[in-house]
C-alpha cells in the first residue's frame, strides 16, 4: 500500500510538473554530487530532473501550485518567484552551503579557463573554503578543487582576471604555490 501511495505521488508530480534551469554555487568536487543530491531529496514537493557538474548546471521539477504558498492559478508566479522559492529552500536544506546563481550568459568557447595551484588543502572542507573564495566572484562562472589542490576556474575575461583569483584567494588566507 505504501508503495501505491508513493506511486501515485510521483505520478501526481510529474503530471502538473513545471522544470526551471539554475547553475549551482557550491559544487567545489565531484563528490559535492551526492551531497546536493542528499539536500534536494529534503526539499519539499522539488525534485532534481536533471544534473551537469562539468557546467554546475541543475534542472529542478516541481509542482508549482505545492511549491508556491498561496498559488493562484490565474494568476501563476513569475520566474523569479519559483527562483527565489527554489534558492530559499536549497539554503535552507544545505545551511547554505549550495545556492542557486544565474545561468552561464557566455558560450563555453568564450569562456577563460585559469588553473590556480593551491597550498595544502587536504580536507574537503579546506578544499570548498578556497573554491567559496572565488566561485562569487562577478565574472567566474565556474571553479572546482581537486584533491591536489589545484583549482580550475571558467571565467568571463571581460569581468574578472587571474590577479582578482588570486587577490581573494589571498585574502581568504589560501596558500597559493607558484609553478
Amino acid at each position: 500500500m505504501k508503495h501505491l501511495l508513493l506511486l501515485f505521488s510521483f505520478i501526481a508530480l510529474h503530471l502538473h510538473a513545471d522544470e526551471s534551469k539554475h547553475r549551482i554555487i557550491g559544487l567545489s568536487e565531484r563528490s559535492r554530487e551526492q551531497d546536493l543530491r542528499e539536500q534536494v531529496k529534503t526539499m519539499p514537493e522539488v525534485e532534481l530532473a536533471a544534473f551537469n557538474f562539468d557546467t554546475a548546471e541543475v534542472t529542478f521539477r516541481y509542482d508549482p501550485a505545492k511549491l508556491i504558498t498561496n498559488y493562484n492559478p490565474k494568476k501563476p508566479p513569475t520566474p523569479e518567484v519559483i527562483t527565489k522559492r527554489l534558492e530559499d529552500l536549497l539554503r535552507a536544506a544545505s545551511n547554505g552551503a549550495f545556492i542557486l546563481a544565474p545561468l552561464t550568459a557566455l558560450p563555453a568557447d568564450k569562456l577563460q579557463k585559469i588553473e590556480i595551484q593551491c597550498g595544502l588543502l587536504d580536507c574537503k572542507g579546506c578544499r570548498y573554503g578556497a573554491y567559496i573564495a572565488v566561485a562569487k566572484l562577478d565574472g567566474v562562472e565556474h571553479a572546482t578543487v581537486n584533491e591536489s589542490a589545484l583549482l580550475t576556474v571558467l571565467i568571463d575575461p571581460a569581468k574578472t582576471n587571474r590577479e582578482a583569483l588570486e587577490a581573494a584567494l589571498k585574502k581568504a588566507r589560501v596558500e597559493l604555490k607558484t609553478l
